[in-house]
């Protein structure tokens, strides 16, 4: 009969790789929509006084359209705004914001005809500029442009689910080594 230390490794055990399990699950899905209907912003450097464009072609406009944007500057100055369009394919301004640097921009739009949009990045500021983001379909915005996260539950299920095996783990490792102790203590002392 195993002792109540190996039982609880086994369940730990079986926890974590049911969390592993379901987060690669969820996961994969959530990461293939964002990997093919997104454009992902790493390390876009745009100078003073100049502009960097990006384009998404949008053929579902029955969902929003999200940008996530960070911005840095290289000298750590707060001195930097970086301007933000959305440009639809007739060639309206259709979506505008103002950030500066070191801080983040989160928005989202609701496109209304199928075509190329262009997100154009503006820096206004002196120095050169670092933007880190994401243009294009998330999971996780409704149509409204409100953020929904029952569409990561999944996920996050999982990762519970796995912090959770790690410290049944760690408790059912205490336990064994507890009582191992226990039983030489009884050995040595005669007992059986």
């Amino acid at each position: 009969m195993l002792k109540r230390g190996y039982i609880i490794l086994v369940v730990g055990a079986a926890l974590v790789v049911i969390g592993i399990s379901l987060t690669a699950a969820y996961g994969i899905g959530i990461a293939s929509i964002i990997l093919n209907e997104s454009i992902i912003l790493s390390d876009v450097l745009v100078n003073s006084s100049s502009s960097v464009n990006r384009t998404l072609d949008i053929t579902n406009i029955e969902r929003p359209v999200s940008i996530a944007l960070h911005a840095e500057t290289n000298t750590g100055s707060d001195n930097s705004v970086v301007e933000q369009t959305i440009i639809n394919p007739e060639g309206f301004v259709i979506n505008k914001n103002e950030f500066s640097g070191q801080n983040n921009l989160f928005t989202s739009f609701q496109p209304v005809i199928e075509g190329i949009y262009t997100l154009s990045l503006h820096n206004l500021g002196t120095d050169q500029v670092k933007i880190v983001g994401i243009f294009g379909f998330l999971p996780i915005t409704e149509s409204s442009g409100e953020i929904n996260l029952s569409t990561i539950t999944g996920l996050l299920a999982g990762a519970w689910v796995f912090v959770i095996g790690i410290g049944t783990l760690v408790g059912g490792t205490v336990i064994t080594v507890v009582d191992r102790r226990r039983d030489k203590t009884k050995q040595s002392l005669g007992f059986q």
